[in-house]
């Protein structure tokens, strides 16, 4: 056995004790990074890892590098090393003339010559990168490639196990991205906030889903040869609107030099998106994801967010994949009832890849001669269902009852085929077996909101998916006994039920 093979071997045993120790999984990130980067002998590697967006990669993990390089940019998945998404390993021999370098001449100052990098998979999805880089210019070797992408699903086990991967100085919000895959995430309480007005930022964020980064990036200003002078390091990076965020107080004199190095990065980086936010410009920013007091959307009752804005429109693509492929050849009839369902309806519509008619029905619940409640048509179909496939779209199902009242209406019609899709299904409250062909997200037995779904016809309109307060729920009870109680009927009104 050779000597390289000797050092890996053994780098690996190191690494398996690592996965086996009670440590964080960003200890665990970073030791194995570590590790890997001794191993080969090289300058420094990095874990990089996806954003929501799936359109930057930020270091999570890092060694061997300057906080000044790892600081120096988001990193576009287009425009360094594209062929890491496809899943391939790319290879740098000379990172000065090579265009996949996209920070050509930091990489010079940090005196990088040489790259190899692997993706990194989690469920067969590319979520991010592990990177080697050389001081020298060198070809790698085949036993080094395996060596990386080995550790590479080490790395990736660590993230699966864990949810949700700890930063290493650039640290979000924590969750998972969309569709349920890691990204570079990490809890508040892990960052150290230069000033309680930022963590009172990213608190609301967090609460709106915002996907955050702190202190991704440091700007250079002014400097003389190969030395800065002076540098600039905006507090929050937004993916979503690929936006920086410099915070300031109401101090006259700190805010004056703030201006000052925005118009300088402002020039200096003309494509670069930057703000100078004060306490009292924070709902005006947040009104532009259709959130807060200025976006007219009421928030005061809403409690803990089910499903962010990012994971609802990758579930309903993923949705809109699977009909298109099952309907291949068809064109089918979308049927919703009238409300809840509007929202969803109107995405899923629009990812389809098959021709689609859409119409609606409406229905009312009255009191039956038994005491319970019956159910009534108030609209029908304008097209007729006869010899059609038609998919009822759902915004959420649970007893099932009047869904099996719709499906018998249908059916009757004898449409050529007839399939429920559900964005969410409360299967604990089920009181009738219904057949669901697709379902977005299964969820408990709580009060929701957001979404198209209401309560007392507030929150419709929020984009994402939430629980109401119990203390909002206690108020409404108390107020108003005679009304339909959450848990009765999803919607708390008599009209829209499910």
């Amino acid at each position: 056995m050779g000597r390289q093979a000797v050092v890996f071997n053994r780098s690996l045993a190191e690494m398996a004790k690592v996965l086996n120790s009670p440590v964080t999984a960003g200890e665990k990130l970073l030791a194995l990074v570590q590790s890997a980067s001794r191993a080969l002998g090289v300058r420094g590697c990095s874990l990089m890892l996806l954003d929501a967006k799936k359109r930057k990669l930020i270091h999570a993990a890092t060694y061997g590098l300057s906080d000044r390089y790892v600081r120096g940019g988001l990193v576009d998945v287009d425009k360094s090393l594209p062929e890491i998404m496809e899943g391939k390993t790319a290879l740098v021999v000379d990172a000065a003339s090579d265009p996949r370098v996209q920070f050509a001449e930091m990489a010079r100052q940090e005196r990088i010559a040489s790259i190899i990098a692997v993706p990194v998979s989690c469920g067969g999805n590319v979520v991010g990168s592990l990177r080697a880089y050389n001081r020298i210019r060198r070809e790698f070797t085949e036993a080094e490639e395996e060596y990386l992408v080995t550790v590479s699903n080490l790395l990736a086990s660590v993230l699966e196990s864990s949810g949700a991967p700890v930063a290493e100085g650039a640290a979000a919000s924590k969750g998972r991205a969309q569709g349920g895959r890691p990204v570079a995430r990490s809890p508040i309480k892990r960052v150290s906030f230069a000033h309680p007005s930022e963590e009172e930022f990213a608190r609301l964020l967090d609460f709106y889903q915002i996907e955050w980064v702190y202190e991704p990036r440091s700007f250079m200003l002014e400097w003389e040869g190969d030395k800065v002078t002076e540098m600039f390091t905006p507090d929050f990076y937004l993916p979503a609107l690929d936006l920086y965020i410099e915070m300031t107080t109401l101090k006259p004199g700190l805010t004056s030099e703030k201006n000052r190095k925005v118009r300088r990065l402002r020039e200096l980086y003309p494509d670069t998106k930057i703000k100078l936010l004060a306490r009292r410009d924070y709902d005006r920013l947040v009104a532009k994801y259709g959130h807060g007091p200025l976006a007219g959307a009421k928030t005061e009752g809403v409690g803990r967010i089910l499903f962010s804005a990012d994971q609802i429109q990758t579930r309903v693509r993923q949705l809109a994949k699977e009909i298109s492929r099952d309907y291949q050849g068809r064109r089918i009839l979308l049927v919703g009832v009238l409300r809840g369902m509007l929202c969803f309806m109107a995405d899923l519509m629009r990812f389809l890849e098959v021709p689609a008619d859409v119409d609606f029905m409406a229905l009312s619940y009255f009191g039956g001669d038994d005491g319970g409640e019956a159910v009534r048509i108030t609209k029908d179909l304008d097209i007729r269902p006869n010899g059609r496939h038609v998919l009822l779209v759902e915004d959420i199902v649970d007893t099932g009852m009047p869904l099996s009242y719709v499906l018998a209406h249908l059916e009757a019609d004898r449409p050529a085929s007839l399939a429920v899709c559900t964005l969410l299904d409360k299967r604990v409250r089920r009181l009738t077996d219904v057949p669901l062909a697709y379902i977005g997200f299964e969820v408990p037995d709580e009060f929701l909101v957001g979404y198209g779904l209401d309560y007392r016809e507030e929150y419709r309109n929020l984009p994402f998916i939430a629980l109401v307060k119990q203390e909002v729920k206690k108020e409404e009870a108390a107020s108003q006994p005679g009304a339909s109680q959450p848990g009765g009927g999803q919607s708390g009104q008599k009209e829209d039920p499910r």
